[in-house]
This record gives structure tokens, sequence and C-alpha cells, in this order.
């Protein structure tokens, strides 16, 4: 899966390089959104204590993230990015208990109107790459909706909230790091 995602934002970035000179407004062609984000919520911790025994914990995180989207608009109202992210997982009973990831996934936009100012919704879906050696892989999806707004011609601004999931497989015996929220993200849309 992580091949293919690489593969996919790899095919994507290099698409939109060559088109990149049409752009004339916002809503057509090619766009880069770059975003900061807060997400709060759960840590779920699940580990093997004995063959075939699970055990878990739930505990309050939190996360920092830091992402940026590539992508093109496919009509006015809906567009498709490959985006690549960092976010910072820790757990809000102790700051020695974190985990950095670096993410890779396609994001999905539907705007609700064709004008400067609109609601949209959003789903992202992807993997956490490996820069660590205490977590061999994961998944995230995240679901949302969002306003965005123009404040230049070419130059716009999103704010948007959302559930947040990302699970981490480790080894050798805990089974699930999974951390699961809501998100707020705040961005700038060129």
């Amino acid at each position: 899966m992580k091949n293919k995602i690489i593969l996919f934002s790899v095919a994507m970035l290099f698409s939109i390089q060559t088109i990149a000179q049409e752009v004339t407004k916002q809503e057509r062609g090619y766009f880069n959104l770059t975003e900061i984000g807060y997400s709060f919520g759960n840590k779920t911790f699940e580990y093997e204590a004995s063959k075939n025994m699970f055990k878990s914990t739930t505990d309050g995180a939190y996360s920092l993230s830091l992402r940026n989207i590539n992508g093109m608009f496919i009509t006015n109202k809906i567009s498709i990015g490959a985006g690549i992210g960092l976010e910072n997982y820790t757990l809000t009973e102790s700051s020695h208990d974190y985990n950095n990831l670096m993410l890779l996934f396609v994001d999905v936009r539907y705007y609700f109107k064709n004008e400067n100012n609109t609601f949209f919704a959003y789903g992202d879906a992807g993997g956490a790459a490996k820069i660590a050696d205490n977590f061999s892989k994961g998944t995230m999806f995240n679901l949302g909706v969002g306003y965005k707004f123009k404040v230049a011609p070419k130059t716009g601004m999103i704010g948007s909230i959302g559930y947040n999931d990302q699970t981490i497989k480790r080894e050798p015996n805990v089974t699930k790091n999974r951390y699961y929220g809501f998100a707020v993200r705040a961005g700038i849309l060129f």
C-alpha cells in the first residue's frame, strides 16, 4: 500500500507541474494548500499480553500537524490532491509518550457552491511512512467540513473541523496504537 501511495504521489506531482503555468483562478487547474492543525481525543493502546489474549487501555491524547496538499480542480466544485504531512501525537497525561509520523495521503474535496466563499466537505485517506524504529506501518483517514474564503485574486484561506483517525502498528507484541478524535485546521490555498 505504501508503495502505491508513493507512486501515486510522484505521478500526481509530476502531472501537476506540467500544467502549473495555466492557472488563472483558484477554482480551476492546479492548487496548493498548506495547513496547520490541532487534534484532540483519545489513544487506544492494544497489546498481546499472552498468546491470543489482548489487553487495551484508553487515554487522552492530542496532536499537532503541518500538511501540504498539491492537486487539481477536476470541476469547479471537486478537487483531488496528493498530500504529505508531519504529525506529532502525544499523550495528555505524559509528555514522554509520543509518536512522530510522516503521512502520505490522498485528499478529496467537494465545494458546495462555485463561488469564492463557500462551505466544503473533505476526506483524506493514506498511511504513515516509517521515520522511526518503533513502528512498522499505519493507516489514516480524516472526514470533515470547512469554509473557504478568498483573500486575494489567487489566494484563499480555509478553516475546517473534522474527525481524525490514525492507527500505528508496532512490533513485536503491540498490535495497535490508535489515535482518534476531532481535528481543527487552518490553511492557505493558492
